[in-house]
């Protein structure tokens, strides 16, 4: 065998098993990715409470990656679990994702936002927040927010968590809601921001002080890993910038945006190369003295 068709042989077989890995291994294993803030005004607001962010979910059909999730979670045992949208595949009904999401347990609740891909579910989209199509309830558990805010008792001492959870709406309309969802809270009380984008993020804090833990998704971290500035090129997402991870405001204290990888994969795009589906849990400490958060 001529050694030009060794390496043509060799690089086949290389490629076909890097497709099978990324199409059924690398999808379904789960990485629990533990995230500790050094933000002292965070830790002293929210103490030592465990907060678990779910994203991305795409749930088609109800398989071992949702087995797996359900029983990492049962181990971590968080406080509060936060689902940053794309509950459901796009175009699917809603009803496998929500038999999913209504097994999630946490003592201070279940609380998320819907993403782009839930609204393409049409009016069955409604199901999410309204039980058995009676529009005039609303489920509470978890319970999904719209442009609404929620205050969480933490303690007896009376520590408070104040969640604003934002619709899947455009970066401007974003940001109008949120001034407008903020304006009657207090001014230097942290908020915890719920939303599916992350783009509006950058602009709410050169505009505000406001302290903010932002969680989000969306991006999937990219589904392959490829560096920043290829998808900043491609801009297949809006927020090129900020792919996956964790982000602090330059020259803000106190201003932070976490993006998931999410949980699933788009049906158009099944495969994750060197970016593992993940459960966030996160923490807060003070900051070393003399370091900035």
């Amino acid at each position: 065998m001529k050694p030009g068709t060794i390496i043509i042989l060799l690089f086949t077989m290389l490629a076909g098993a890097t497709l099978l890995y990324a199409r059924y291994i690398e999808p379904f294993a789960v990485e629990v990715r533990r995230c500790v803030i050094p933000d002292p005004l965070l830790a002293k607001a929210w103490g030592e409470i465990r907060i678990v962010q779910l994203s991305d979910l795409h749930i088609g059909k109800l398989g071992r990656r949702e087995r797996e999730v359900l029983d990492k979670l049962a181990k971590i045992a968080p406080d509060l679990i936060i689902v940053t949208g794309d509950l459901t595949q796009w175009g699917k009904r809603p009803e496998k994702a929500l038999h999913f999401i209504e097994k999630l347990k946490a003592p201070l609740g279940v609380y998320g936002v819907l993403g782009d891909a839930d609204l393409a579910a049409g009016r069955y989209r409604c199901r999410f927040c309204h039980p058995r199509n009676d529009y005039h309830e609303i489920i509470s558990a978890p319970l999904l927010l719209r442009d609404e805010t929620r205050k969480l008792s933490l303690d007896p001492a009376g520590r408070s968590l104040f969640l604003v959870g934002l619709g899947p709406s455009p970066d401007p309309e974003t940001r109008e809601h949120f001034t407008r969802l903020v304006r009657d809270l207090p001014k230097k009380t942290p908020l915890l921001v719920l939303s599916h984008f992350s783009r509006a993020w950058a602009k709410l804090c050169a505009d505000s002080d406001r302290p903010m833990l932002w969680l989000s998704g969306d991006t999937h971290g990219g589904q392959v890993r490829l560096p920043t500035w290829i998808w900043k090129i491609l801009r297949i997402k809006p927020d090129p910038e900020h792919m996956a991870g964790l982000f602090h405001q330059p020259g803000r204290h106190h201003q932070w945006l976490y993006v998931n990888r999410g949980l699933g994969t788009t049906a158009g795009f099944p495969l994750r190369l060197g970016v593992r589906p993940e459960i966030t849990v996160f923490s807060f400490r003070a900051a070393k003295p003399g370091s900035r958060p």
